[in-house]
């Protein structure tokens, strides 16, 4: 399916290219002007508008504005960029051609317009003949003259090919007039202003003359002002380039500014023309010379009438060319809706079809895990009911041996209790299976149910007074029901665990039962923390656990509660809202369909199986833990076992009792209270607990000045990595799974209260310190005392450090790194610290030296950072304590 998926998105994409089409332009042309003028750009605006006809063009300009560096970097760029073809019109003769070479060499085509280099690399020229316009020019001046008179000419950019070649032009025409004098020939810069200055420059001479040449009509119109300036006003003006514009040229010879003009041609037409010919392999000439014309009083007005006409023409052909853009982005945006709403209809379809295929196949997966899991469960339920009986049945006899000590009867007796939990659990799922195979059997019978339920909630009053949970009856007169009574009682037996369960101290859970003409209605309505609306559809469903619950279970008692009901021809149904409760409704016919009878006296009551229940379970464990707690005695170490589940905090306490004051809490919270409390010698904590967890637990203690000591041991059922390492960043001190090894820790609560031993006897004086042979070996005894007394003797030395040690007692620091952290668990450098905090904190309570003194005497030298090393290691600042 993912296959035909992709292929249509392939195809979509085909679509969408091929609609794309029309606006992709294949060629790219880099055009090069060297100075912006209303010349360049009427050439600009006629490239432009031959693209019309050649949609497969995309045009970038640049100008140089006179700069020859800039043009340079600008063709430069045009090469990185990869044009297909640069058309340049050079600034200079010579200082373009390196580039434009490196242009030709790398095979990119190049047209020069206007304008030449001295350099063949070249693809080809088109422009006017230069030579025959200054040609053209002299002679209507030496016509005009008669053959006589002084004329001055004003050149364009001194390397320009255009201002070399109407000079050598100019001169020939000239030299055939011996009388007409050449008196000065002026360099400008082809702008209005370069005229203007090198006509001010030469005032002297030009006060005579007949005529100035400007090579272009801008130059021409800068010498017209500086004459005007200069009061001259006998003198006649020739221009060149005569552009029909507003401004041109060709309207200063109509309004007698200029005597003439010389019809210099952009003509952008052709040079796109000639471009397309290069570009799509067409024959075409290398040079190509564009032919102008003399524009005097009698041509200009008609010149200008047919400017007029044709740059209406032009607008009209430019507005056709928008429209006709408009039209066939219209159709190419029509073509693509229609191609996208046919396509988007079939993805659609192929969708529907997708998702549909996918929820059935997901189901029949998530069925097909749900028989695998339930298969293996039954598999393994048949296995373990042999060794179940043939664990029970021994210990059955032996529990009641009369040789038995206290301690051991005990114990037994929490193994026989939990080996019923695990035969119940391996019935139920048992049953499980004989309900999906239709293999469980109904055996009806008719009893009062208003009499049973006041003795199914009875046997959950003792749990609940001891949690101070309110169990209230509600029903009206007494309700005959001919239905299965054991499946009922499981029912109502998983129900009433379950609100148990999760409902807090202090809250309640009401039972009610209310019967119509057809049906019986049992409510079981608690306080507890709620369902979440996400939760609350997959209640029902086989093996599924509500989500952040660290309640232990199997999640199949509401599955069997929905399917002992659906069996009689019933309904489940839940209520909930998270932090105030849930209310669970069982509907069952009031005479269930079958015909296997039994009377009521002979099938299964709640008190046949009512100590497997693990809520009930909790008030044995209780007792049993008052009777194996001996009293405490203060020469014991204190251990104190936090878990919400009995049978462990009982069998811990049958297991340390001997050796330990064993103290109990069943939640994080009473925990933590109590270790604030009794502050205890070693803390064995579970990991997944209601309400404060076991991690939240140890975070709280460790961050406590008065239990931070206190070493801490976490069991959980968690096995991985990620899980113990967890557990040692919230403070752990030891990290077991269950099932553990008693052995196992009896020797970590004994090794870690040895270390603590260690530490006092390293951080204490001589006076406080116990015996160390009464709590390592000699030779330890040796090490750690002389590893105290150079502590002690030094800790006013603020250079005391590992190194300072270790050279006294004749070892590498390594060495004495690695045997300290063996002994104590302590790094040395953190045995020093805390040495000198605890000197510190005697000498507050016992001394009336300042905070400062006291300071420099434990070898800090500096107050300000004591101080912020004595908050952080006791939580509070070192103000004095009498």
């Amino acid at each position: 399916m993912y296959k035909k998926v992709h292929i249509v998105l392939c195809f979509v994409g085909l679509l969408l290219l091929s609609g794309c089409n029309r606006n992709t332009k294949k060629y790219v042309v880099g055009v090069s002007q060297c100075s912006e003028d209303i010349w360049r750009n009427k050439l600009n605006d006629e490239l432009l508008m031959e693209t019309y006809q050649h949609k497969d063009v995309e045009l970038l300009f640049a100008s140089a504005k006179d700069n020859d560096k800039l043009q340079t970097e600008q063709i430069e760029k045009f090469i990185q960029r990869g044009v297909d073809l640069l058309i340049i019109s050079p600034n200079q003769v010579h200082s373009i051609t390196p580039v434009i070479d490196k242009a030709y060499d790398k095979g990119i085509p190049v047209i020069l317009f206007d304008r030449k280099t001295d350099s063949q690399k070249y693809t080809a020229f088109i422009g006017a003949d230069n030579v025959k316009v200054g040609k053209t020019i002299g002679e209507f001046i030496a016509k005009t003259l008669h053959g006589e008179g002084k004329v001055i000419e004003i050149k364009g950019l001194d390397n320009s090919s255009p201002a070399i070649d109407r000079h050598k032009g100019f001169v020939q025409a000239l030299s055939k007039y011996p009388d007409i004098q050449l008196k000065r020939t002026l360099s400008g810069e082809w702008t209005t202003e370069s005229g203007y200055k090198s006509i001010k420059s030469a005032i002297a001479d030009a006060k005579d003359c007949n005529i100035i040449w400007g090579q272009n009509d801008r130059m021409a119109e800068g010498a017209q002002r500086a004459m005007a300036e200069a009061g001259i006003r006998n003198v006649q003006y020739v221009g060149t380039d005569a552009l029909p514009s507003k401004g041109g040229g060709i309207e200063a010879v109509h309004n007698g500014k200029l005597l003439a003009s010389y019809i210099y041609p952009t003509r952008g037409d052709m040079v796109m023309q000639l471009a397309m010919r290069i570009l799509k392999k067409q024959l075409f000439h290398r040079d190509n010379y564009l032919k102008g014309a003399l524009v005097t009083k009698y041509n200009a007005k008609v010149l200008l009438l047919q400017n007029e006409e044709m740059m209406k023409q032009r607008s009209r052909l430019s507005d056709l060319n928008s429209k006709v853009d408009i039209y066939l982005a219209q159709y190419n945006h029509q073509k693509i809706y229609m191609l996208l709403g046919g396509v988007i209809i079939a993805l659609l379809i192929g969708l529907i079809v997708y998702i549909y295929r996918t929820i059935i196949l997901r189901r029949e997966l998530e069925e097909q895990a749900t028989n695998a899991k339930l298969q293996f469960f039954t598999n393994i339920s048949h296995e373990l009911r042999t060794p179940l009986t043939l664990i029970a049945d021994p210990i059955e006899h032996i529990v009641n041996d009369e040789n038995l000590t206290k301690q051991q009867r005990n114990m037994l007796q929490i193994v026989e209790k939990n080996v019923s939990i695990l035969m119940r659990l391996v019935n139920e799922i048992l049953d499980f299976r004989k309900i999906q195979n239709k293999k469980m059997k109904l055996t009806l019978s008719e009893f009062e149910l208003t009499h049973y339920l006041k003795e199914w909630a009875r046997t959950f009053e003792s749990i609940a007074t001891k949690r101070k949970i309110k169990v209230e009856l509600i029903t009206p007169a007494p309700i005959c029901l001919c239905a299965d009574i054991y499946k009922v009682e499981r029912i109502c037996y998983n129900l009433l665990s379950n609100a148990l369960k999760y409902t807090s101290e202090g809250g309640s859970i009401t039972i009610k039962a209310k019967s119509t003409d057809e049906t019986v209605e049992i409510c079981i309505k608690d306080t507890g923390k709620g369902i979440a609306k996400e939760d609350i559809k997959h209640i029902f469903d086989r093996f599924y656990q509500v989500r952040n619950s660290n309640k232990d279970g199997t999640g199949i008692g509401l599955a069997i509660v929905k399917a002992f009901t659906e069996l009689q021809g019933g309904t489940a149904k839940v209520e909930s809202e998270v932090g105030k409760g849930s209310e669970f409704t069982i509907t069952l016919p009031k005479r269930v369909a079958g015909d296997n009878f039994q009377p009521a006296e002979e099938t299964y009551t709640m008190n046949d199986f009512l100590d497997e229940s693990s809520a009930v379970t909790d008030i044995s464990t209780e007792n049993k833990v008052s009777k194996i707690t001996s009293d405490r005695q203060e020469d014991k170490p204190r251990v104190l076992v936090i878990d919400d589940n009995a049978d462990i905090r009982a069998y811990a306490t049958a297991l340390l009792g001997d050796e330990y004051d064993v103290m109990e809490a069943s939640d994080g919270s009473e925990g933590l209270k109590k270790a604030v409390r009794e502050v205890p010698d070693v803390v064995v904590c579970d990991v997944m607990m209601s309400g404060m967890d076991g991690l939240e637990c140890c975070k709280h203690l460790k961050s406590d000045s008065l239990t931070c000591h206190i070493p801490v041991i976490l069991l959980t059922a968690k096995t991985l990595d990620e899980h113990r390492a967890e557990g040692y960043a919230y403070g752990a001190d030891a990290y077991l799974t269950k099932p553990f090894n008693g052995n196992v820790l009896k020797a970590r609560i004994k090794n870690l209260i040895t270390n603590r031993k260690l530490m006092k006897i390293v951080f204490g004086n001589d006076a406080q310190q116990e015996p160390m042979e009464a709590v390592v070996q000699s030779a330890e005894s040796q090490f750690i005392e002389k590893f105290r007394t150079i502590i002690q003797g030094n800790l006013g030395n603020s250079d005391l450090n590992v190194e300072t040690i270790s050279h006294e007692m004749g070892i590498s620091r390594a060495q004495l790194y690695r045997k300290i952290k063996s002994i104590t668990g302590i790094s040395p450098n953190d045995i020093i610290r805390e040495a000198r905090m605890r000197r510190a904190d005697r000498l507050l309570e016992t001394t009336d030296k300042s905070v400062s003194e006291i300071a420099y005497e434990v070898g800090f030298s500096s107050p300000s950072y004591f101080t912020k090393c004595y908050r952080e290691f006791f939580g509070r600042t070192p103000n004095k304590k009498h």
